[in-house]
């Protein structure tokens, strides 16, 4: 599913999978984004209750478990720090351990990717970029990212995961609010057709002038 910008496509995920119930987040992934838009400012607006655990540049999985309460939780989430790096005395919980867990408490798991792209570009010395396909090979069940920056294309909020909460954000009130228009529609779909062959991907987009 795709809206109009990655902030958009959090504040659907959020209304359609967790509203009225608390979701559980890392105090070190309380991060700004661009246009000083905050996620526990989206988390507010979307209904959900926010629930920090851990510490700023320490978190454990069982601090996510610690907070689980079967009436009140409704769903895990993960923010990955695209815009900044914490190195030193840290600990952040991996996206398996995450999935994993809500697997086990029958709980949603939500990831803001930020900035992402299709390909891995750990050659290129592009360091550190999730894909959404190693999110939802780890059983992460809706992932959101955004379709410029990285992925090269126009401004837009892309969404992925399990066909049930797909479906949940399809019928959603926000949808239509959130839809991309005619033309942002045309010019994802122009640079998706370029991902088809990652060489082209690779020369046309990330003007990189050898195979992926």
């Amino acid at each position: 599913m795709v809206v109009n910008n990655n902030a958009a496509a959090v504040l659907l995920i959020l209304s359609a999978i967790a509203a009225g119930r608390e979701v559980v987040i890392s105090r070190g992934e309380l991060v700004e984004i661009g246009g000083s838009c905050r996620i526990p400012d989206v988390m507010m607006q979307s209904g959900c209750h926010l629930r920090e655990v851990g510490t700023t540049n320490k978190t454990h999985i069982q601090d996510y478990e610690s907070a689980i309460m079967p009436e009140q939780t409704g769903a895990l989430m993960k923010v990955h720090t695209s815009n900044f790096k914490m190195i030193g005395f840290t600990r952040s919980v991996s996206v398996s351990e995450l999935a994993k867990l809500g697997k086990r408490y029958n709980l949603p798991v939500i990831e803001d990717l930020g900035s992402s792209s299709l390909l891995p570009l750990g050659q290129y010395g592009i360091m550190d970029v999730p894909t959404a396909a190693d999110s939802i090979a780890a059983g992460i069940d809706a992932v959101c990212f955004s379709g410029d920056k990285l992925l090269g294309g126009p401004q837009a909020g892309i969404i992925v995961g399990r066909t049930e909460y797909l479906n949940r954000m399809k019928q959603h009130p926000l949808a239509r609010a959130l839809r991309i228009d005619k033309l942002t529609l045309a010019a994802l779909e122009g640079t998706l057709r370029l991902y088809l062959d990652p060489a082209k991907a690779c020369v046309k987009i990330y003007c990189f002038a050898y195979a992926c």
